[in-house]
């Protein structure tokens, strides 16, 4: 949607009463803003739209909820009334929360921290069909990306010190990510357990750790 004709309806949906109440009273006072209806959970939200007796423009959604969360709210007011434009609302903690919000193709994120003229103001932009997006959560979505970016960069790296590795190295490197052991190494390689201690050693050496267990864990997060 592109124009906005006052008033703005909006469906607030949160567990926490004083949201529902004195929150949605100071919304409900900055026009073209009128909060029409509350739920205290994301089920009770979506019995109300499906009666098809409330016109939403705007649903916002508390992120972290009891029952059915945030996104899977957001996800099923997308999908069963498109018209709708979904804002979630939260303290922002986590950048996982984040992800799985914007997966469900929501408008944005507005914490609680931000003033009532600021919220009316987002949910004005995202009826609009405008991003909206508060301090933090942009925060957090730009620091998760540098560190996939960093975590990509590290892959990278190792997967190339691998292949730099002679063949007999490589063929022990992978026996090691399988966590084998000397013995089923030097049974499996046909190999004598000494040599798959002096192997283990120069591939721990060669990709700088200190332990089978290091390797293993960079292994894992990577």
């Amino acid at each position: 949607m592109s124009e906005v004709t006052p008033p703005l309806r909006i469906l607030i949906v949160d567990d926490d009463p004083l949201i529902r109440t004195v929150f949605a009273e100071q919304i409900d006072a900055q026009p073209p803003v009128a909060v029409v209806a509350t739920a205290a959970d994301g089920m009770t939200a979506l019995d109300l739209l499906s009666r098809g007796n409330l016109e939403i423009d705007v649903a916002l959604v508390d992120i972290d909820m009891p029952g059915l969360s945030g996104p899977h709210t957001a996800r099923a007011i997308i999908q069963n009334h498109p018209g709708i434009a979904v804002v979630m609302f939260t303290v922002f903690r986590r950048e996982d929360s984040l992800r799985d919000a914007l997966a469900e193709g929501v408008s944005g994120f507005i914490t609680k921290d931000e003033p009532p003229e600021a919220v009316a103001y987002a949910l004005v932009r995202a009826a609009r069909g405008e991003p909206v997006m508060s301090t933090r959560p942009t925060e957090l979505l730009v620091e998760a990306y540098r560190v996939q970016q960093d975590r990509s960069d590290a892959v990278r790296q190792a997967q190339a010190a691998v292949e730099k590795l002679p063949p007999h190295l490589q063929e022990v490197h992978a026996c090691l990510l399988k966590g084998l052991t000397n013995k089923r190494i030097a049974t499996r390689l046909n190999l004598s357990q000494n040599t798959v201690r002096l192997y283990v050693s120069d591939v721990l050496h060669e990709l700088g750790y200190n332990s089978r267990t290091e390797l293993m864990a960079a292994y894992i997060t990577g």
